[in-house]
Formats: C-alpha cells, sequence, structure tokens
C-alpha cells in the first residue's frame, strides 16, 4: 500500500478513527449469542490499525492500537454490553493489536528511511552527474579557448607594434593619430580578453602562502578607489572582530578574486552606490560576504552566474566569475551569489579553509 499524500493524511485519520468507531458500536450492539458477529469484529480493528500504520508508521500504529483496546475493553469486559469470548482470548486479541500495530508501523517506518536515504543518494548522483557533464563543458570550452587564444595572440601582437609605429608619424590631434590611438587601445583591450581566457583555460598552480586576509580585502578596496568604477563608489569595512584572520593560499589568485567580484559589485551600484564587506571566521574557515545596493541578481543571472561566456553587460566577455569559481574551488572553498534579504541588492559569498 502507497503512502498516502500528505494533503490527504487528514482524511485518512479521520477514516481510521470513524471506523474505530464504527466498528465498536456494531461490536457493542451485537446480540451476545453471535459469537460470529463478535469474532468477525474483532478482526475487523486490524484494518484500521493497518491503514493508520502505513500512514504514520510506529507512531500511527501503535496509537490505533491504543485507541482500539480503549473503546474494545469496556466491550470486553462486560462494562459495555459483553464479548462472549473468553478473558483470554480477548487479552490476546488486545496484544495483538498492539503486535500488528507496532510491526506494521516498524515496517513502514523503515521503508520511509530507506526511500528518504535513497531519494537523498539520488539527488546526490544527479547532482554528481551534472558535475561532471559541466566539468566536460569547461574542459572542452578551455581547451578551445586556449587555441584561439594563442592563435590570435601572435598576430595581435603585430597589429599593435605596427600601429605603435604608424603612430609616431602623426602629432597629437592629427585624425589618423586618433585612429590609429584606438587601434592600439583596442589591441589592448582584446590581449586582456585574450589573457581571461588562458586564465580560465589553464590556470596557474597555486603558490600556497599565509595571507592575512583583511590586508587582500583593504588593499583590492584600495585599488577600485583610485579607479573610474570605484571612485563614487562608498566602502564599508565594519572592524574586525578578534585577532587577525590568515588563510593559506596564492595571494594573487585570491586578489585576482575579490577584484572581480567588487568590480562586478561596483558596476551594479552606479554613482553613489554602497558596497560592504564583511568578514567572519569559525576558527577553520574564513567566510567573506560582499553586498552591494544594486538591483540584485535576476533569477537567469544566479542560475547562469558560473557559466563561462555567460553576461548581462554589453561589453562584458562573462568570464570574471568563472575564474573566480575555479579558483576559489582550487583553493578548497566555495563562492555563492544570491540577493540579500535586508537590503535586496546582490550577495557574494566567498568561503576560504584557515
Amino acid at each position: 500500500m502507497p503512502d498516502p499524500p500528505a494533503r490527504r493524511r487528514p482524511l485518512v485519520d479521520v477514516g481510521v478513527y470513524a471506523a474505530i468507531a464504527l466498528i465498536s458500536i456494531l461490536h457493542y450492539v451485537a446480540p451476545v449469542h453471535a459469537y460470529q458477529l463478535h469474532d468477525i469484529y474483532r478482526r475487523l480493528y486490524y484494518l484500521p490499525i493497518i491503514l493508520a500504520s502505513f500512514s504514520h508508521g510506529l507512531a500511527g500504529g501503535a496509537i490505533a492500537a491504543a485507541v482500539v483496546c480503549l473503546a474494545y475493553i469496556p466491550h470486553a469486559f462486560g462494562h459495555i454490553s459483553h464479548d462472549p469470548a473468553s478473558d483470554t482470548q480477548k487479552i490476546l486479541e488486545m496484544v495483538l493489536y498492539f503486535a500488528v500495530g507496532i510491526t506494521t508501523g516498524s515496517l513502514v517506518s523503515r521503508r520511509k528511511r530507506t526511500q528518504r536515504q535513497l531519494e537523498t543518494s539520488l539527488q546526490q548522483l544527479r547532482s554528481a552527474e551534472d558535475q561532471l557533464v559541466s566539468s566536460a563543458k569547461l574542459a572542452a570550452v578551455g581547451q578551445l579557448s586556449a587555441g584561439l587564444a594563442h592563435e590570435i595572440r601572435n598576430p595581435l601582437a603585430s597589429i599593435k607594434g605596427s600601429a605603435e609605429i604608424l603612430a609616431d608619424d602623426f602629432p597629437a590631434g592629427h585624425p589618423k593619430r586618433r585612429l590609429l590611438d584606438v587601434l592600439i587601445e583596442e589591441s589592448v583591450r582584446l590581449n586582456d580578453v585574450l589573457s581571461r581566457f588562458l586564465a580560465f583555460a589553464r590556470p596557474r598552480p597555486i603558490e600556497r602562502r599565509t595571507i592575512e586576509i583583511d590586508g587582500e580585502i583593504a588593499a583590492v578596496v584600495d585599488l577600485l578607489e583610485g579607479q573610474k568604477e570605484g571612485r563614487a563608489v562608498r566602502f564599508e569595512l565594519p572592524a574586525p572582530a578578534g585577532p587577525a584572520v590568515r588563510v593559506r593560499g596564492d595571494r594573487d589568485q585570491i586578489r585576482q578574486v575579490l577584484l572581480n567580484v567588487l568590480l562586478n559589485a561596483c558596476q551594479a551600484v552606479g554613482d553613489a552606490g554602497r558596497i560592504r564587506i564583511d568578514r567572519f571566521t569559525d576558527g577553520s574557515r574564513c567566510r567573506i560576504v560582499i553586498r552591494d545596493s544594486g538591483p540584485g541578481f535576476s533569477r537567469e543571472a544566479v542560475q547562469n552566474a558560473f557559466t563561462p561566456f555567460f553576461t548581462t553587460k554589453e561589453r562584458g566577455i562573462g568570464l570574471g566569475l568563472a575564474v573566480s569559481h575555479r579558483i576559489i574551488e582550487l583553493h578548497g572553498g566555495r563562492i555563492r551569489i544570491g540577493n540579500d534579504e535586508d537590503g535586496g541588492g546582490g550577495r557574494v559569498e566567498i568561503e576560504l579553509p584557515g
């Protein structure tokens, strides 16, 4: 018998105890000499006990058996009408009520536990399968990116060098000099994009050392405050409580993650925005929580935040968070994004082992 859905269980409970009441009434009004009817009614009590066991497991079976016994005792021992069976038979019947309720309920409870364990294992298996598929896709994208980056980088360097040589032949303000300056600037930008491709496709080995995380956060904030994106933003860095927090990791890579996340936050809040950076620790792990006053992440952005080349920006390439995610995973940590429940803006949480 399958478990009833949760929304139907109240109806099942009503049915169980209504059946107990009906059987008891029939039992009470049956003539004393109707031995067969009394035998049938005593056996009918097993049905609501079993049904309660399937609905609520061990507790349901035991409670239903107790209710049946309470309803049957006045009739069994002559307080209300009389069951013509012997006292031994009636006592044995009540013992069997509990035996059936407890045994059936125990089996149902065990089956439910096993089912929950199987569902948990199935979810973990599906999650692992999704991660394997995602890893395979990322590996293919990484190989393609690395190959394209190497193929494009050499001719790009030649284009940039040639543009710089040609620019020397024209004075500042000349129309052709302006075009060559644009060519040089865009070559530099494209080279930066290729560098990000390579960083994602082939991250360099981690050089682990002890890092004071508060100092790294302050250094990145100072850097952003000197740039256009972070000049108008108000950064809030509450004074850390307790001793300095240190983690083991690659200083340059962790700074890159902080820079990527905070730069995204600066672009989200725009002018006169606010970004709050909190740091927590439980002794073994360090947690950095970055909240901004921007519009927050869309559902699509949350689902695809770490997917390479996904971006909601007009000039973005969608590798900042993907690279950050890979770096944090290589460090044995986690990075999560979402929306702040209190302020409504974006929220990024970075967790690193101590």
